[in-house]
């Protein structure tokens, strides 16, 4: 179905000079280039990667997402098939590579075959910054459609998700190293895969469209 291990070779992107670039087209583009130039021994692994065996239901805690609308998490993970990453609004470093990687995810969505809808969410782990407000902002930043949300936990219960979504017993680190790994959920709202750190866009794309027919 899908691979363990999303580490490969990455395929050239081509161009077709007739095409007219959109904004989120280019995002998309510059997403892969970065990626593509990041050396992964600056980004440490946190936790398992591949498949969760067996899958994980994460404690069903209170977020706040960019409307300022207070959700529960499985509330929003039944909505469909969803890729999560973890974010925080003030991040200049690997966070804007995530919210890239993110936009390309959202061009290439379309054209994943499932029976259940594929969605983004950006989780902020700074609930001291991370406000409603902030979370549009970064959301707008990345041109998000409406299958894209950004919401954030409490405090006492931040460190507590990102535990959780790492399966790594070893103690969180400073929040500007946190992980830039994607967890892929079913639409039962149970994670089913760990990506590796700034995985390939089309290793997620294949585990969403597997999850999404399961």
């Amino acid at each position: 179905m899908f691979h363990q291990d999303a580490r490969a070779r990455r395929e050239p992107v081509s161009v077709t000079p007739d095409r007219k670039l959109t904004r989120r087209a280019l995002l998309s583009r510059a997403a892969l280039a970065a990626m593509a130039a990041v050396c992964p021994p600056l980004y440490a692994q946190h936790g398992n990667l591949g498949l969760v065996t067996p899958p994980v239901r994460l404690d069903d805690v209170w977020l706040v997402d960019q409307t300022g609308k207070k959700r529960r998490l499985n509330d929003i993970l039944l909505q469909g098939v969803t890729a999560v990453q973890t974010i925080f609004t003030g991040c200049s470093s690997v966070c804007p590579l995530q919210g890239a990687l993110f936009s390309a995810l959202q061009e290439r969505m379309p054209q994943i075959r499932a029976r259940y809808p594929v969605q983004l969410l950006s989780i902020g782990i700074d609930p001291l910054s991370d406000s409603p407000s902030a979370l549009h902002n970064w959301l707008s930043r990345f041109n998000a459609g409406p299958a894209w949300n950004a919401a954030t936990p409490s405090l006492q219960d931040v460190d507590r998700m990102r535990l959780a979504l790492s399966g790594s017993p070893l103690p969180l680190g400073n929040i500007a190293d946190h992980s830039t790994q994607i967890y892929c959920f079913d639409a039962s709202a149970k994670l089913r895969w760990r990506s590796a750190d700034l995985p390939r866009l089309e290793d997620v794309c294949d585990v969403l469209g597997a999850l999404g027919r399961t």
